[in-house]
């Protein structure tokens, strides 16, 4: 999983020729890992969408299935599964809708797995490949800012991740200089700050998280 996008078109010419007899439904007999390494293959075009023609492959509707099977099933994977999606994660994907719906995959895994799921999603945001910390860490922080019923577990969670953890969950709430703290600050990509693009919930939600990190343990 996580492969390196393919880039040149002869190669993605390979492996459209590598599937040309790939049959819709094939993913019925597939393992779950075989699944997540389709769907991720499909992102990076190492399992392709469509033919030389330009045509939509029957790769396509596979990848549907896969897709609303991950979404509406949380409960086949495991918390360490998180980390599998977590590495997919690019915010140069020519599909951002990709990328927002591995967030929605990993915001369901969370919400299955209640508080334990908060705990570890927050405990392993320093896990997030550098090519994907626009979704991982700002996107994922702010579904679980977003979600009414996940949100208290969110404060409850602070106080049970270590002190370095939350000073990292304070410092993604927060945006500023977040390329330096993630050791890439030679990047011009711009980390997304809350404060310019949250509404009235998510900024007083923000507020009260910096609030509780600042009165726990440091």
């Amino acid at each position: 999983m996580a492969y390196t996008k393919i880039e040149s078109h002869d190669e993605y010419l390979e492996v459209v020729e590598k599937y040309k007899d790939y049959e819709a439904g094939t993913y019925q007999s597939m393992t779950l890992e075989e699944k997540m390494d389709f769907f991720d293959g499909i992102h990076t075009d190492h399992v392709p969408l469509w033919d030389e023609d330009g045509d939509e492959m029957d790769t396509s509707d596979d990848y549907d299935a896969i897709r609303d099977e991950f979404l509406e099933h949380p409960e086949q994977f495991t918390l360490d599964n998180i980390l599998d999606f977590i590495e997919m994660l690019d915010d140069d994907c020519y599909q951002p809708s990709f990328m927002d719906t591995i967030i929605k995959i990993i915001h369901n895994i969370v919400c299955y797995y209640q508080l334990e799921g908060v705990t570890y999603l927050l405990s392993h945001l320093h896990e997030v490949p550098s090519r994907g910390y626009v979704f991982g860490l700002f996107s994922n922080v702010r579904y679980l800012i977003n979600d009414d019923s996940v949100y208290p577990l969110v404060k409850e969670a602070l106080a049970q991740i270590t002190p370095h953890d939350r000073k990292f969950v304070l410092q993604i709430l927060k945006g500023t200089d977040m390329p330096k703290v993630l050791g890439i600050d030679h990047e011009n990509r711009k980390f997304p700050i809350l404060s310019e693009c949250g509404n009235e919930i998510e900024l007083g939600r923000k507020a009260e998280l910096e609030d509780i990190i600042s009165r726990l343990p440091n």
